[in-house]
């Protein structure tokens, strides 16, 4: 019993001190303050893409533009021109211009394209019922303002424009002398005009075209200068009667007749003031 009370009395120190301590340690002290935040760690991969979402709804249109502007009207898809015989004249030349497909009874003016910007009139005409036309115009230079735009071996636009919105061109060009090619030759054709007084009339007799050939009568006045008598159609076998009024002064002069087919003759044209 001795040895027992000796014992707690030399450890019972110890055990109360540990019991305090475990008393101490079971209860919570007061939350001590948030310290600094520490260093930013690397950034690090980039995950795999989410799903799409779904399309949202769509907006409300937007407001309505302003018109553009009216475009240029179209050609006519029918309207046609054509010059007669040639391609070629000198400005000395009348041009024989025929036209198709126009509107009935339309008014049709036709220009010379000088530029991009720059057109002059030379003729006005009005269709016929069906819709053709044939025009001869005055030679280039009557009139100054063309003459002085004008340059020999350039290529001109003819614009055929009707009151009815039809539309159609042609080109020529300018040469500096009218040459006849040796292909429309024919030996086959023959050509008769009749004599006749200073602003009189003749008659020209043509065998030996083509059936239905297109053709043109004019005549010589020197070596760059042509007048035109007038044109028409060979009938069925070749031939062909024209008359004309005669402006010219007293002399002998030669007249040609050329086919759109390649025929062409010639005769000789009395202007006499004793018929």
């Amino acid at each position: 019993m001795k040895i027992k009370n000796k014992i707690f009395k030399y450890n019972a120190p110890f055990l109360i001190i540990s019991l305090l301590i475990l008393t101490a340690c079971a209860s919570e002290g007061p939350v001590g303050p948030i310290g600094p935040d520490g260093e930013k760690g690397q950034v690090g991969e980039q995950g795999d893409p989410g799903i799409p979402g779904i399309q949202g709804i769509s907006g409300p249109p937007g407001p309505v533009g302003t018109p553009g502007p009216i475009g240029k009207d179209a050609p006519h898809p029918q309207a046609t021109i054509i010059t007669i015989n040639n391609t070629e004249f000198t400005s000395e030349n009348s041009i024989e211009i025929w036209g198709s497909g126009f509107s009935s009874q339309e008014t049709i003016t036709i220009s010379i394209q000088l530029s991009n910007t720059l057109k002059t009139i030379i003729g006005t005409v009005v269709s016929t019922e069906s819709g053709s036309f044939t025009l001869e115009t005055k030679p280039l230079s009557n009139n100054p303002k063309i003459k002085s735009q004008l340059t020999e071996g350039t290529i001109y636009t003819l614009l055929a424009e009707g009151s009815m919105n039809s539309k159609s061109s042609t080109a020529i060009k300018l040469i500096n002398k009218q040459v006849i090619p040796s292909h429309l030759i024919s030996p086959d054709a023959n050509l008769i005009v009749a004599a006749a007084v200073p602003n009189g009339s003749t008659v020209a007799y043509g065998s030996g075209f083509m059936p239905s050939e297109n053709f043109i009568i004019s005549v010589v006045l020197n070596k760059d200068t042509s007048q035109i008598l007038g044109g028409g159609s060979a009938n069925n076998s070749g031939a062909f009667k024209l008359e004309s009024i005669i402006n010219l002064s007293p002399g002998i002069y030669t007249a040609i007749a050329t086919g759109g087919e390649g025929s062409t003759a010639s005769a000789p044209l009395l202007i006499s003031l004793d018929k």
